[in-house]
């Protein structure tokens, strides 16, 4: 993409240099929006374009002592453009990646709980097997959201005998949970490492 310079371009990059705002300005606006076009092909976006536009613009100015050793300005601005619009095509492509790859731990580790919550379900409900029938329906009540004097209806019991029960119940439960738990860690992680 070729520049179109300004007339008096070596006069204002002197004035630039020695800190004057006014040739700056007019530097910028003989030159912003013909990089702006090329930046915004390249980025498709206009905030990308006029952040690109305002880091390049923002470092001439840092840099300003350096200008008038500059023989073509249309050049070296060209080279800060494509250079700044690289580098944040390179960030954004970064960033993506990044986000992708969070997406896909996600997936990854909902998939890992779903699989761990699944195993414990199976134990626990191998647990409930065993229980005495009595204790088996309060345990399987409770658990499917009943209120204690609603199960103690419902089995046509006490409340304190339901209350009972739920207690032997849990306290059965998590024992054979206790006693199985290494067995559920090595089903976990054979599944995880055949996947």
């Amino acid at each position: 993409m070729a520049l179109r310079r300004t007339p008096n371009e070596t006069e204002l990059l002197e004035k630039i240099a020695d800190g004057n705002e006014q040739a700056f300005s007019a530097l910028f606006y003989a030159y912003y929006n013909q990089v702006g076009e090329f930046v915004q092909l390249l980025t498709n976006s206009r905030a990308a374009t006029e952040e690109i536009l305002q880091d390049v613009f923002t470092k001439i100015w840092v840099d300003r002592e350096m200008l008038p050793q500059i023989n073509r300005f249309d050049a070296y601005l060209f080279v800060l453009c494509r250079n700044h619009t690289l580098n944040y095509i390179r960030r954004m492509a970064a960033e993506r990646r990044r986000q992708e790859e969070f997406a896909r731990q996600l997936e990854t580790d909902a998939a890992t709980r779903e699989t761990e919550q699944e195993a414990y379900s199976q134990l626990v409900d191998r647990a409930v097997q065993l229980l005495p029938p009595q204790q088996q329906k309060v345990f399987s009540l409770r658990r499917n959201g009943f209120k204690n004097p609603e199960i103690a209806r419902e089995l046509q019991l006490s409340i304190e005998s339901v209350k009972k029960y739920q207690h032997l119940a849990m306290k059965f439960v998590i024992e054979f949970i206790k006693g199985h738990a290494f067995l559920l860690l090595i089903q976990l992680s054979f599944l995880f490492i055949c996947d």
